[in-house]
């Protein structure tokens, strides 16, 4: 009697092995695109931006031609003054390291975030403060690791922006798209974009071995899933979740003006 139990128990763990990862991605871009909604887009439109965040994670757009290996002149002029009053030196020098601004961490949510100011209803100062308190955070925790980049605790970013979103917004329903701004633009900025301008920080990344290859620094860009992306994502769904707990009466997200 067992063994003919065994066959269809068999069965049944073997097709939802199977069928788990195709579960996991279809949650994954339903919440993905509930975030999106909850800023105020509609369906389709969220659903082209997370495929496009997506698949724009893997295209790293580059700043320049080949790799550099010193900072501008300019640049090291007014970091030897600031060097002078403080009393911290630097290397002017470091591995050679190719820059690039990766489209689905860094140029599709700073878009998504314009869009959100121009079409709906969110204080441009609010979301400005919001931004400035993520960037001032994470660029205070932001950690240069050799041979990978800049690394940040995948808890902060997300936290932080819904805080600020819930905190700032006049009205509980621009939270979300508040905390999506404060979030994506506030961590370009303090944790790539203010840390990669710091002097020294290049030389910190530079791989242990001196001749290995040269580093490339992809602005917003983490893997195939982006943190950047990742980021804007949590914010949203934590400082909605928030909102509909603490508004039970409240059933819809952010219009749009259009809408």
């Amino acid at each position: 009697m067992f063994d003919y139990l065994l066959i269809p128990i068999t069965m049944v763990v073997l097709l939802l092995t199977l069928a788990a990862p195709i579960i996991i991605v279809y949650l994954f871009f339903r919440l993905t695109a509930e975030a999106f909604v909850q800023v105020g887009f509609s369906h389709w439109h969220a659903i082209l931006m997370v495929f496009g965040s997506l698949v724009g994670s893997s295209v790293n757009i580059p700043l320049h031609g080949g790799t550099i290996t010193s900072y501008p002149p300019l640049f090291m002029q007014i970091a030897t003054q600031l060097s002078s009053i403080t009393g911290v030196s630097f290397a002017s020098g470091f591995h050679p390291v190719a820059l690039a601004i990766n489209m689905g961490g860094c140029i599709i949510p700073v878009v998504v975030s314009l869009a959100i100011l121009i079409k709906c209803q969110v204080s441009t100062s609010r979301a400005i403060l919001g931004t400035l308190i993520v960037a001032m955070v994470t660029y205070r925790m932001a950690m240069p690791v050799a041979n990978e980049g800049i690394l940040l605790p995948v808890y902060v970013s997300p936290t932080l922006a819904a805080v600020c979103g819930l905190v700032l917004a006049r009205r509980f329903q621009a939270a979300p798209a508040l905390a999506y701004i404060s979030g994506t633009v506030g961590t370009l900025l303090g944790a790539d974009i203010f840390s990669l301008l710091t002097p020294g920080v290049l030389a910190q990344m530079a791989p242990p071995e001196p001749n290995a290859p040269s580093l490339t620094l992809s602005i917003g860009g983490a893997g195939v899933i982006d943190g950047i992306f990742l980021t804007g994502i949590i914010a949203v769904l934590l400082a909605a979740l928030v909102v509909h707990i603490s508004h039970p009466n409240y059933s819809g997200p952010l219009k749009c003006a259009e809408d």
